[in-house]
């Protein structure tokens, strides 16, 4: 944890980091709570499975299938995306009903709305141990519409009530976490900070990627082997840099080329900073967009240059961290999240928000200068192993999990006391 965090934890007398991981075979029950990207949690529980009977809740009916073949248990909800005081209701009234059938000792909530209703419905359940992690503010804070600022309005005392009744909120990227301190949202003291939900480095890694499957997916793509790559991986939405990425690949189409733009990603139609159907035609028309792809090792290790031009308020993007697992040089915003991972002039740069004459510029300079391109991304391997790998992330969980119950004496008691 960030030596500048001030957190309730420092105040636990006792830490359970030499114990063994299942606590001589007990193992508390924990419940994450998500959305309908709640697959994500996967690597998460089977980093934490020796150590906790973990399960998950999800607002994707679609998933059981997939958490049944991992070995967890997947339980769904009704959740609407949008801010809907009667569904929201449903939402906190059914999630109560699930955590006293369920009964487990933490329910750990991710993601926004997940984070105000989950928390809430499992302090009024009695659940011993509640938690959230807040994976970046989103679009609430990305734009000042009058629509966006009612969300906000009524989102906030939301979110503000379930940080202070939780045991802890844990922000994503540190400059959420100051900016909920000094409005007030969460208490400095229940809070803390763990940079992302980690990348599996070992699945991550650009030398798993034969020569032959690159040589298959540029085929299927379309990309000659000569041809430089610049990749996008995201939702297909404005908030994301979706057209900035547009703009810049027309206007150095005519100048480079032998320079292809790949996205890959779904058209997020219910975000409310969705493409119109004039814009998406002309994505089409500019670059490479096979939509959503689960090769996305693949994709990343044909690619030379990895842009994310987002101004979406993230946590610390998981794309980011897979491309730098995957050893590419990054153009990234100087924004929440993402500039936990860059770090100008050793694996990136980073470009204001909305500048495609900046992005351009950058991009230039890496497709002229391969030795550069070369440079970063050795750096951004050796970042994501040392910071992000998904072993150390999820061992900060852990630790967490364990003293917030010894905090509680939800433990088995001890004979003694790690030295």
């Amino acid at each position: 944890m960030d030596s500048k965090i001030v957190t309730h934890l420092e105040n636990i007398p006792w830490s359970l980091e030499n114990t063994s991981p299942s606590l001589s075979g007990y193992r508390p029950k924990v419940l994450l709570v998500g959305t309908v990207d709640m697959d994500l949690r996967l690597d998460l529980m089977r980093h934490l499975k020796d150590s906790f009977e973990i399960a998950a809740l999800g607002s994707n009916p679609d998933l059981e299938k997939r958490f049944q073949e991992a070995g967890f248990d997947y339980h769904n909800y009704i959740l609407n995306r949008r801010v809907h005081p009667i569904l929201d209701l449903v939402t906190l009234a059914q999630l109560v009903w699930m955590f006293r059938q369920l009964q487990p000792q933490i329910v750990h909530a991710f993601s926004a709305k997940p984070c105000a209703l989950a928390r809430q419905a499992a302090r009024l359940a009695g659940v011993p141990v509640v938690i959230g992690t807040l994976t970046g503010l989103s679009s609430l804070y990305a734009s000042e519409k009058l629509s966006i600022r009612l969300i906000r309005a009524v989102y906030e005392p939301m979110q503000k009530y379930a940080c202070h009744t939780a045991d802890l909120t844990i922000f994503q990227n540190h400059d959420d976490w100051r900016k909920y301190v000094e409005i007030g949202i969460v208490p400095e003291s229940k809070s803390t900070v763990i940079p992302g939900s980690g990348v599996p480095t070992d699945l991550f890694d650009p030398s798993n990627v034969t020569p032959a499957e690159k040589r298959r997916l540029r085929e299927e793509l379309g990309i000659q082997p000569d041809e430089l790559v610049v990749t996008l991986v995201s939702r297909v939405i404005r908030t994301k840099g979706v057209l900035e990425f547009m703009t810049a690949a027309k206007e150095l189409r005519h100048q480079y080329p032998n320079v292809r733009f790949l996205l890959v990603g779904p058209n997020d139609t219910g975000n409310v900073y969705h493409l119109n159907s004039d814009e998406l035609d002309q994505l089409k028309q500019t670059v490479i967009w096979p939509g959503p792809r689960r090769d996305i090792p693949a994709v990343l290790a044909i690619s030379d240059i990895f842009v994310f031009p987002s101004t979406h308020m993230e946590g610390v993007p998981r794309v980011l961290l897979e491309a730098a697992s995957m050893g590419l040089p990054i153009i990234t915003t100087d924004s929440p999240g993402c500039n936990e991972v860059v770090k100008v002039g050793v694996n990136g740069f980073f470009v204001p928000a909305k500048d495609v004459e900046t992005l351009c510029d950058y991009i230039i300079r890496l497709v002229q200068h391969p030795q550069l391109r070369q440079a970063f991304g050795e750096a951004s391997r050796r970042r994501a192993l040392e910071c992000f790998d998904l072993s150390t992330i999820s061992e900060q969980t852990r630790q967490i999990y364990h003293q917030l119950m010894a905090s509680k004496k939800l433990l088995p008691e001890r004979t003694s006391l790690p030295s």
